[in-house]
């Protein structure tokens, strides 16, 4: 019997964007005995997306579909992707994230093989333009994209941790969310809340209840990075808003008051010789510190 397998993509008034996506999706690999379909959720896009979407799935390689979320938010697109598939596998790819050919035949296989209730893949950064200096590989887990280098060259063990998993690039079981649950609705940047992290809270709820997750290294996807995100106050404004998450949340968390004053030493220090990245990295950690508390606040 086939396994069946849908790769959900989640947009909002990305029209632009999505084309890419979708055509990387369509030119998968996928190994012989999956069933692969595709499924928008057009998460109450006000642009051209219905019809980019709706012209692309007359052609492609594989059954692809729209269905429109009008609740606006990641979490009510993702969940509504679980609802509309009886999948075995359900796939996640951003919506300005484009597909190697062989992403899905990969982590399907890292799944298969080492029995996984979820897994996420590598992101790579697709810079829109160079890079500024200071932004350099440290700095990047601040815009959910890795280090190839670093974690080639290291452990496979050191891989496999929460901070590592991004929502970009999983894979769930379908079971997966009868056992533990679906993401939260009330997490997640949406209009004027500010609240993120709700993919981070869904992976620690697994590994909580003893689910296996894991990271697979071969199922890669590119992930744009526009220039709007290089800049020092939207690192700032992320850092803090995934601290507001994480303590929203209630997620165990080192935002402590000693790691504060860490933080602030290292970040003078970086910069009085003059290593930029360094000290806006414990800037950043400073931001997630008082993100963190200021969710903890509110979550009373």
């Amino acid at each position: 019997m086939a396994i069946k397998l849908t790769i959900a993509i989640p947009t909002h008034n990305r029209a632009a964007l999505v084309r890419d996506t979708l055509a990387s999706v369509s030119a998968l690999a996928i190994p012989a005995g999956v069933e692969a379909d595709c499924l928008v959720i057009d998460n109450a896009s006000t642009d051209d997306t219905a019809s980019v979407v709706d012209d692309f799935a007359r052609d492609a390689a594989l059954p692809m579909r729209r269905v429109f979320e009008q609740r606006m938010g990641s979490s009510f697109a993702r969940n509504r992707a679980v609802d509309e598939t009886a999948s075995e596998y359900i796939f996640f790819i951003d919506d300005d994230a484009v597909a190697e050919r062989d992403w899905a035949a990969e982590l399907l296989d890292e799944m298969r093989r080492r029995d996984l209730d979820a897994a996420c893949g590598m992101v790579l950064p697709r810079w829109s333009s160079p890079p500024p200096k200071w932004l350099g590989p440290s700095l990047w887990v601040k815009l959910a994209v890795h280090d190839r280098r670093a974690i080639e060259s290291g452990p496979t063990a050191a891989a496999e941790r929460l901070d590592n998993y991004f929502s970009a690039n999983v894979g769930f079981k379908r079971n997966a969310f009868a056992r533990f649950g679906k993401f939260r609705e009330d997490l997640g940047v949406v209009g004027g809340n500010p609240i993120s992290g709700e993919d981070t809270e869904l992976f620690a709820r697994i590994l909580a209840r003893d689910g296996a997750m894991g990271f697979a290294p071969r199922a890669i996807v590119h992930h744009l990075i526009p220039a709007e995100r290089m800049t020092h106050a939207y690192l700032r404004r992320k850092s803090f808003a995934f601290g507001m998450g994480t303590g929203f949340a209630g997620l165990q968390n080192h935002n402590r008051l000693d790691k504060l004053v860490r933080n602030g030493v290292r970040m003078a220090s970086a910069a009085m010789r003059g290593d930029s990245e360094r000290a806006i990295y414990h800037e950043l950690e400073c931001a997630n510190f008082f993100g963190y508390w200021r969710g903890r606040l509110i979550a009373r």
